[in-house]
């Protein structure tokens, strides 16, 4: 019966050994670990929980077969009739069960287990165990995701608590806090979600790692148009400045290298189906794309959109500008809460004062308050007057510093030379698109007075 239950003890110390073994190979494969880092992880915890129990670890290895599965600590102790020291001696009776002919002062090696410890001991290994496979683990998500920040990613909402969403990004747990979120945006368990790996925060009281993903950080935006414009995945439009207040209006600054390709259709793309993705992303937040330009006049028009100043002065030195708009179209120039001219002042880089035409003419009826205007924007980029006779191309509402080169390289100098053009003429100018050549001819049809020959003859001759 006694040889029974002691084969019993040996498949319980059997089954033992195996489930260990499995519980590294899970903990090797779920985490991504290296299994020689684990094994000595598992090592310092042993030894540290025979340091709880014998207060030594000078005579100590750990052992490590990893063909039978087993693991356990080969201790040298000495043969002594009466043990002072347990985790350095051994009685000689005991000795002599493992060596039958032993001599006292002998040293002989024992071997222990991890389940012999008792509890205190294996609270000791399990803490150190623990502990270390953390740090483990958060030099691995370093490793894995530190090159990965600033890109975007896929996750899958967990949970909510507070204010903040914890974000399953597959081997780790991220976090959005309340200001990386787009307001108003509801995020439910098990959605999945498109997120911005923000950045990786160390805890300074020794913690765990804080992964930190955004949907409201304006490169969350940058990310979108270069997944769904591969004119700017190529490089061929340029993502100049973003500015943006998350969940209402986000306007992106955009530039092309090549005179053929228009930065903001290209960004818009056929029937609106590329702008239509992102904004779909953002929870319909308002989406203005600004064709940059390196005139600052040109800029800041552009800048108000989906406003169109009728005049625009700016101070280049203080970094002031005054836009005058339509009666019509001062709120859409100021936009809700301001947002629309503080956007306008953070991507252009002046401080824009946006009035309506009713209050420019109120406020400009005497001389003295027209000529503190001329004073106070008097550091205006000074423009070379052209010797040749007709109306400079700047001159005429909406026409971009884009469209004017394009005018310029196919030899319409001034508005006049535009006049006597059909739509099909400025159609077949390279670079200029049906859209612009109607525009062109809407602006000077609203624009331009026309005299009749006869009229300006004599009034030539009255002169």
């Amino acid at each position: 019966m006694a040889k029974a239950k002691a084969k019993d003890k040996k498949d319980i110390l059997r089954e033992q050994r195996k489930a260990f073994f499995e519980t590294i190979h899970q903990v090797v494969t779920d985490k991504g670990f290296d299994r020689d880092e684990v094994i000595e992880i598992i090592e310092a915890g042993l030894v540290a929980a025979y340091r709880r129990k014998y207060k030594t670890t000078e005579n100590v290895v750990v052992v490590v077969d990893k063909n039978k599965e087993d693991i356990y600590l080969s201790v040298r102790r000495r043969v002594v009739e009466k043990v002072v020291l347990p985790g350095m001696e051994i009685h000689i009776d005991e000795a002599k069960e493992l060596k039958a002919d032993v001599q006292l002062d002998e040293e002989i090696e024992t071997i222990e287990r991890p389940h012999e410890y008792g509890r205190i001991a294996a609270q000791t290994a399990s803490q150190v165990i623990s502990q270390k496979l953390r740090i483990l683990e958060q030099r691995k998500i370093k490793e894995d995701f530190s090159h990965k920040v600033g890109e975007l990613t896929n996750g899958y909402i967990l949970r909510k608590r507070g204010e903040t969403v914890y974000v399953d990004l597959g081997k780790v747990e991220a976090i959005m806090p309340i200001k990386h979120q787009i307001p108003g945006e509801r995020y439910r368990v098990e959605d999945k979600i498109k997120v911005l790996l923000h950045s990786i925060e160390d805890d300074p009281r020794g913690g765990l790692l804080k992964v930190i993903v955004s949907r409201g950080d304006r490169k969350f935006v940058q990310k979108l148009f270069e997944m769904e414009v591969p004119e700017i995945y190529d490089n061929v439009v340029e993502v100049k400045d973003i500015g943006r207040t998350p969940g209402l209006r986000c306007k992106v600054v955009v530039s092309s290298s090549r005179s053929d390709v228009d930065p903001v259709g290209a960004c818009v793309g056929v029937r609106g189906v590329r702008i239509q993705a992102i904004v779909r992303e953002l929870s319909s937040e308002r989406i203005d794309i600004i064709e940059y330009s390196e005139d600052p006049k040109d800029f800041i028009t552009n800048a108000l959109s989906p406003a169109t100043p009728t005049l625009v002065k700016v101070d280049t030195v203080a970094k002031e500008a005054l836009a005058v708009v339509y009666d019509k179209d001062l709120s859409i120039a100021i936009g809700k809460d301001g947002s629309n001219v503080k956007l306008a002042s953070q991507i252009s880089g002046f401080k824009i004062d946006v009035k309506s035409e009713g209050q420019f003419s109120e406020e400009m009826a005497s001389p003295e308050a027209r000529k503190r205007l001329d004073e106070l924007f008097s550091n205006e980029a000074v423009e070379v007057e052209e010797d040749e006779e007709g109306t400079p191309l700047d001159e005429l509402p909406g026409i971009t510093s884009r469209v004017k080169k394009i005018l310029e390289e196919a030899g319409i100098d001034c508005v006049e030379d535009l006049i006597s053009m059909e739509e099909e003429d400025l159609v077949a100018i390279d670079g200029m698109g049906q859209a612009t050549a109607k525009k062109i001819l809407e602006t000077l049809q609203e624009n331009i007075e026309f005299e009749e020959e006869g009229e300006e003859s004599e009034g030539e001759e009255k002169e």
